[in-house]
C-alpha cells in the first residue's frame, strides 16, 4: 500500500511540474510573440524548461511502465519538489519582470531595471534546473539500462585490465572488530550528518595509533551503505590503504580500484573509460596515473551523488602523490561528491589537508570519544570469545579485566584488542591476574612481545 501511495506521489508531482512548466514557457512564448524577443536572462530558460518537461514525461511513461524500481521513485520525489521550487522561482521573477500589453511606460521602465537586477538570480535558478534535469536524465538511464555490470563481458574485460586490489578484504576484517553501537557518537555527530548531507568540504577523521580510526571507516561505510541501498542515482567506493599488503599502499591503485569499484555500480560503461580502455589497444597498454584520475573525474560527474572513503592515508608509501590527489579531487568542487579520509594527525597530511577541509570538518578522535566504543568492545569479547568466556561467572575477575584494560587503553582500541587476545591465553585465574599486573603501556610495547613470543623459525615471516 505504501509503495503504491509513494508511485502515485511521484506521478501527481510529476504532471504537476509538467504543467506548471509549460505554462511558464507559454508566458515567455506570449511576451515574445508581442515583443519579438526576450529579455537575454530568459534566453536559457526557453530551453531547460522544454527539456525538463521532456525529461519528466520519459520518467513518467517509465514509471507508469513498472521499469523504475522502489528506490529511484523514493529518490525521485525530492529532486521533483526541488524542481517545482526552481520553476515556481521563475515564475515569481517571470511576473515581476515581463512587460504587459497594458503597462505604463513608467512600469515598463522600473520592469526593465528589475530584469537586470535578477539577471544573476534566473541564471543561479536555470543552474540548478540543468543540474536537475541531468539527474532525473541519469534515473531514466537507469530505469532503461539493461547492462549487467557483473556479467557484461567487455566490463569485465576492463576490470581485469585495472587489475585494482579488492578493499572488501579490509572492510569485512574491520566489520568484524565491530560491535553493535561502535561509533554511534560519530554517526549522530553535527560534522558527520553535514557531510553526509552536503558535499561541502572533505571531512577528515585523524587521531593516534591504534584509535580505532580503521573500525570507525568501516562504521561509516555500512552505514553510508544503507544509506545509498536501493538507489542508482547514489553510489559509494572506498579503499583501504593497508601496511600488510604493498598493492594497497599505492596511491595509483587506490584510484584504479575507486575506478573499478564505480564501473560495478554503473548503468552503462562510462564514456570516459571505455575511451580510455580503446585508446589502451583494448588493454594492452596500462594507462597513465594521469588518465586514470581524468576517467575517475568524468566518472565522478555523471553520478548523482557519491560518497568515497579512504582510511589510512598515513599507510600510503606515496605521500605526496596522494596529497596531491587529494588536493585535485577536492579542487573539481563537484557537489555531488561526499569525501572522508582518516589518518594518524601527522605534520605532512595535516598541512596539506588544512588547504581544502574547513576547521569544522576536521575531528579529532580523543580518547573521551573513543573510550565508549572500547568498553563495548571489551564488554563483547569477554562474552563471546570463548577462550574468555571462561570468566563470565567470575564478577570480580571480569571487574578487574575491564578495569584494567579501560585504564591503560588510553583511546587506542588497537591496544585493547592485542590485550584481550593475549589474556585469552590465560588458564588460570593466578596466570591472568599475573598478566593483568604486566600490561605494556604503550602499542609498540605490545607489538614488541607480541613478536618476542613468536618461535624463532616462524619470526622472519612476522616481519
Amino acid at each position: 500500500m505504501a509503495e503504491t501511495l509513494a508511485v502515485v506521489g511521484v506521478v501527481a508531482s510529476i504532471v504537476q511540474l509538467v504543467d506548471f512548466s509549460t505554462r511558464v514557457v507559454s508566458r515567455l512564448d506570449e511576451f515574445y510573440s508581442v515583443a519579438k524577443e526576450i529579455p537575454r536572462s530568459f534566453r536559457h530558460v526557453k530551453t531547460e524548461l522544454p527539456l525538463l518537461t521532456i525529461t519528466l514525461e520519459q520518467l513518467k511513461g517509465a514509471i507508469d511502465t513498472t521499469s523504475v524500481a522502489d528506490g529511484s521513485r523514493k529518490a525521485l520525489l525530492p529532486i521533483i519538489v526541488g524542481c517545482n521550487e526552481q520553476v515556481a522561482q521563475l515564475d515569481a521573477i517571470l511576473k515581476k519582470t515581463l512587460p504587459e500589453t497594458n503597462d505604463s511606460w513608467r512600469t515598463k521602465s522600473k520592469k526593465a531595471a528589475v530584469s537586470l537586477h535578477n539577471d544573476a538570480k534566473v541564471e543561479s535558478t536555470t543552474k540548478a534546473l540543468r543540474n536537475y534535469v541531468g539527474v532525473l536524465t541519469f534515473y531514466y538511464a537507469a530505469a532503461s539500462s539493461t547492462l549487467q555490470p557483473l556479467t557484461d563481458v567487455k566490463l569485465c574485460k576492463i576490470r581485469q585490465w585495472l587489475s585494482a586490489p579488492d578493499p572488501s578484504t579490509n572492510y569485512q576484517k574491520a566489520l568484524k572488530l565491530r560491535q553493535a553501537d561502535t561509533g554511534l557518537w560519530f554517526l549522530e555527530s553535527d560534522a558527520y550528518t553535514r557531510w553526509k548531507k552536503i558535499a561541502t568540504s572533505p571531512l577528515w577523521l585523524h587521531g593516534i595509533p591504534g584509535c580505532g580510526k580503521t573500525v570507525l571507516s568501516s562504521t561509516v561505510l555500512q552505514n553510508v551503505l544503507q544509506h545509498c541501498q536501493d538507489d542508482p542515482g547514489k553510489v559509494v567506493a572506498y579503499f583501504f590503504f593497508d601496511f600488510n599488503d604493498a598493492q594497497k599502499q599505492d596511491a595509483e591503485m587506490m584510484i584504479r580500484s575507486l575506478v573499478c569499484q564505480l564501473s560495478q555500480q554503473c548503468i552503462k560503461i562510462p564514456a570516459s573509460l571505455d575511451t580510455l580502455f580503446s585508446s589502451s589497444e583494448s588493454g594492452q597498454r596500462q594507462p597513465s596515473a594521469h588518465t586514470l584520475i581524468e576517467a575517475l573525474r568524468s566518472m565522478v560527474q555523471e553520478l548523482p551523488t557519491i560518497y568515497i572513503v579512504l582510511d589510512a592515508l598515513d599507510e600510503c608509501t606515496q605521500r605526496d602523490e596522494l596529497m596531491e590527489l587529494l588536493e585535485a579531487m577536492a579542487g573539481w568542487q563537484l557537489q555531488n561528491l561526499h569525501l572522508l579520509v582518516t589518518s594518524r594527525r601527522e605534520r605532512d597530511i595535516e598541512m596539506s589537508l588544512k588547504s581544502f577541509v574547513d576547521e569544522r570538518s576536521r575531528v579529532c578522535l580523543q580518547s573521551t570519544l573513543v573510550d565508549k566504543d572500547i568498553q563495548r568492545y571489551v564488554r563483547q569479547r569477554l562474552s563471546d570469545d570463548k577462550r574468555l568466556r571462561k570468566w563470565e561467572k567470575d564478577a570480580s575477575m571480569v571487574g578487574q579485566i575491564e578495569t584494567a584494560l579501560m585504564s591503560g587503553a588510553n583511546g587506542m582500541f588497537r591496544w585493547a584488542v592485542c590485550q584481550l587476545d593475549a589474556l585469552g591465553k590465560c588458564v588460570n585465574r593466578k596466570m591472568l591476574q599475573q598478566a593483568l599486573a604486566g600490561l605494556p603501556p604503550t602499542l609498540d610495547q605490545t607489538y614488541d612481545r607480541i613478536l618476542a613470543a613468536i618461535d624463532i623459525e616462524y619470526s622472519q615471516y612476522a616481519l
